[in-house]
């Protein structure tokens, strides 16, 4: 169970990005490396996938001093228990996440296959609630950005505003299928125009490797044929087999178990 690291070169600062493996979701988290110390964003879906992102950074010879979660989907908070940092987040990820954290990981583990027999693990409370607003951290402007109603209903993003580099989250993937769990095509397309209209040209996205401004349109594009899609298919093996023929490309598709467990819910049971 290995991830993959692209590595983005600022001016002030040097971003590891950390691919996690199909297993893992292609899920990121990015290694934001300062002059004198790291900060983490997201925390991957596992403990073991979070190790390896420990030892990634621990190999950069500079303390870890904060961890960033941007939402409160399993694969970017799940490993937080193997970091040893303060954690943050929006105020409203840190309700759902200190609320039902727990259900979030035992949920994202069930349906996903593979995950069946993962170590048992509870969610770690988050520290700290972000605001939106700029801070500087180790000599590097960090700009703190919420982003409402894209893949969920609101996430952190953070931009280096003089290093021309954004980091998205779930706002973007990259190569990956798109969670659209919530089915929310009309506000995610508007939230990825908000996003768009920042004057950031190195993007970093919350799935799948670092790109550039392509990404935008791409992810258009994605949703255009997923929409087309959902609206079609006769349930969720057609959606997936529908999905994947269009982008037979593309990783993720682990996520889509969890994804049809919320886009196909199953009618409650009553008795007679």
């Amino acid at each position: 169970m290995h991830g993959t690291v692209s590595v983005t070169r600022g001016k002030k600062l040097t971003i590891h990005t950390y691919t996690a493996p199909e297993l893992g979701w292609r899920a990121n988290t990015h290694i934001i490396e300062l002059p004198n110390e790291l900060v983490l964003f997201d925390a991957q879906l596992t403990p073991a996938l979070a190790r390896e992102v420990v030892t990634i950074a621990n190999a950069l010879g500079k303390p870890i001093t904060r961890l960033y979660i941007s939402h409160a989907h399993p694969d970017h908070f799940a490993g937080a228990t193997e970091i040893d940092a303060p954690t943050y987040a929006l105020a409203s990820v840190q309700k759902l996440i200190n609320r039902s954290g727990d259900l979030r990981i035992e949920r994202g583990y069930q349906y996903t296959p593979g995950h069946g027999d993962a170590e048992t693990i509870t969610s770690r409370p988050i520290d700290h609630a972000v605001e939106a607003g700029e801070e500087v951290i180790d000599g590097v402007r960090f700009s703190f950005e919420p982003v409402k109603d894209a893949e969920t209903t609101e996430q952190l993003a953070i931009g280096f505003p003089d290093e021309d580099i954004v980091i998205a989250p779930d706002v973007l993937y990259n190569g990956v299928h798109l969670f659209i769990g919530e089915h929310a095509f009309d506000a995610w397309e508007a939230a990825i125009a908000r996003l768009e209209a920042r004057p950031y040209n190195i993007i970093l996205p919350g799935h799948g490797l670092p790109g550039g401004r392509s990404i935008y349109d791409a992810q258009r594009a994605y949703l255009a044929v997923a929409r087309e899609a959902f609206a079609e298919a006769n349930g969720p093996e057609d959606l997936n087999n529908r999905l994947e023929a269009a982008f037979p490309e593309f990783g993720g598709s682990a996520m889509q178990g969890l994804q049809n467990f919320y886009l196909y819910p199953e009618p409650a049971s009553t008795e007679n």
